[in-house]
């Protein structure tokens, strides 16, 4: 290949891989912020908040959310003048880190543990069951944050602004920082997550199966009289657990996905990153960097557009809110107009008067 064939190759590579880094982060985290903030809103309805797994959604949603707003605005400006101003601001660079790790820390993690609380109460077992309750949820919740900020505290020490060899300029100091954060990241964030959703959720849906058929066996056996109202209540209740699975079951999926290519790449870039490199080859680095960057974003943005397709209590839960909205617009729109007409009916009156 000859040179201006590599040069054009090279700007060509860098010119997608901008591009990239700025239409389609733009588009995430424009709906990735809608999206999540509809979480945040319909899983605080009183009739889904009951559900203790709701808990979990909910704060996972809460960190999805500052996982976008710390992590995607810098790359958004980064790829309008190309510069990012954390590669250029030491303490902005160990900031975004510390929160950017932790965040997603704590969103995995509270997925995990909707997933055990999935399988609690989904159990026939009635000790197990009694395990899914929001008081374990709330201590769980608070738990899980503590220890997600702990854990990534190290990232204030460990990494820096104007790192040269690097991928991203701010990046690890040191090979030692590197490859603990890169493993810490692959287990913690990735690997034993994903793993615990996967048994977790074989788990429940086993659970699930169980309970049918002992369900199918004792109301078989049991007279049909007056059981109508309790089997459309208890079909009602199994169609909510059900979806909440479900949903639970796709994220997982979604999120597993989405955030190992980095934990790969992560490695690679660590062990291969004092070995000298051609520009070609750094191109093509920097244009993974950036898709796997995009990819993790993309699995913290579409909760909310996966729920109200897989989600039916979800569905429904939104529906309500939107009709409850705008009926109480509509009451304040026609509350506003009342009090204008009478307030211009008033004036009228008042011009009306004849001058003592």
């Amino acid at each position: 290949m000859s040179n201006s064939t590599t040069d054009f190759t090279i700007v060509l590579i860098n010119d997608i891989s901008s591009q990239l880094n700025y239409y389609i982060i733009l588009f995430v985290f424009i709906f990735g912020i809608i999206g999540n903030l509809l979480n945040i809103i319909i899983l605080s309805q009183p009739i889904l908040r009951r559900n203790p797994c709701i808990c979990y959604f909910l704060g996972s949603s809460t960190a999805s959310l500052g996982i976008i707003l710390i992590g995607l605005p810098s790359r958004i400006i980064a790829g309008k003048i190309s510069s990012d101003p954390i590669n250029t601001n030491s303490y902005f660079c160990k900031l975004r880190i510390f929160f950017l790790y932790s965040f997603r820390t704590i969103s995995t993690w509270l997925l995990v543990f909707a997933t055990i609380d999935r399988w609690f109460l989904s159990s026939i077992q009635i000790h197990r069951r009694r395990l899914s309750s929001h008081k374990i949820a709330y201590y769980n919740i608070i738990i899980i944050c503590c220890l997600s900020f702990i854990l990534w505290i190290e990232t204030i020490f460990c990494y820096d602004a104007y790192i040269n060899n690097a991928p991203i300029r701010c990046y690890g100091k040191s090979n030692r920082c590197r490859i603990f954060n890169d493993i810490v990241y692959a287990s913690w964030i990735v690997v034993i997550p994903s793993l615990l959703m996967l048994i977790f959720g074989l788990l429940t849906i086993r659970n699930i199966n169980q309970s049918r058929r002992i369900s199918r066996v004792f109301f078989n056996s049991i007279s049909n009289i007056s059981q109508n109202g309790s089997k459309k209540r208890r079909k009602r209740i199994r169609r909510t657990e059900v979806s909440l699975t479900c949903m639970l079951l796709l994220q997982v999926v979604l999120l597993t996905f989405c955030s190992v290519p980095q934990a790969i790449h992560q490695f690679y870039l660590t062990f291969t990153i004092d070995i000298n490199k051609s520009q070609l080859r750094i191109a093509i680095e920097n244009f993974i960097v950036n898709f796997n960057f995009s990819l993790t974003y993309i699995g913290n943005a579409i909760p909310f557009y996966i729920y109200t397709l897989n989600g039916t209590a979800f569905r429904q839960t939104f529906i309500r809110l939107i009709h409850s909205t705008i009926r109480q617009l509509k009451i304040y729109s026609s509350s506003i107009f009342t009090q204008l007409i009478i307030f211009l009916f008033m004036i009228s009156c008042q011009k009306q008067l004849p001058i003592q």
